[in-house]
């Protein structure tokens, strides 16, 4: 397997111990998600950072609305 990515997951604080395997999916799975948006262009991200919070109640959106 040759590595092409390196890939932290956090979890409340805590840095969680990824293989290599999970690191290489997980990045994969986030540039070719990323490359489908038109905001980028056809320039490969060098980095992505996601950020995901729980919000203390669900509240009702349009999900085709940008926030």
């Amino acid at each position: 397997m040759r590595q092409r990515f390196e890939t932290e997951m956090w979890v409340n604080g805590k840095k969680l111990p990824l293989n290599y395997f999970i690191q290489e999916t997980l990045a994969n799975m986030m540039v070719g998600f990323t490359k489908t948006l038109k905001e980028i262009g056809d320039v490969p991200p060098a980095s992505i950072r996601l950020d995901i919070r729980r919000l203390p109640e669900e509240i009702d959106v349009d999900a085709h609305a940008y926030p």
